[in-house]
């Protein structure tokens, strides 16, 4: 379940999230597992974002992880 999430998550528009998570939860009902987060390598992340003049969004990084 975490890794069709995880390898999915960024390829999938906002608008289509809800259906994705209706999917996984047709799949794998009543599982929810956290997402396991580096926070040194989301650390590096903004930094770099902020050095190149981009927004450091949450949803963006979550899809650079």
């Amino acid at each position: 379940m975490r890794a069709l999430r995880d390898f999915n998550l960024p390829k999938i528009p906002i608008n289509d999230l809800y259906v994705f998570f209706g999917l996984l939860n047709d799949l794998f009902p009543g599982m929810e597992i956290e997402r396991k987060r580096d926070m040194k390598f989301e650390n590096i992340i903004s930094t770099v974002c902020g050095e190149s003049k981009l927004y450091k969004e949450p949803e963006f990084i979550l899809k650079v992880v």
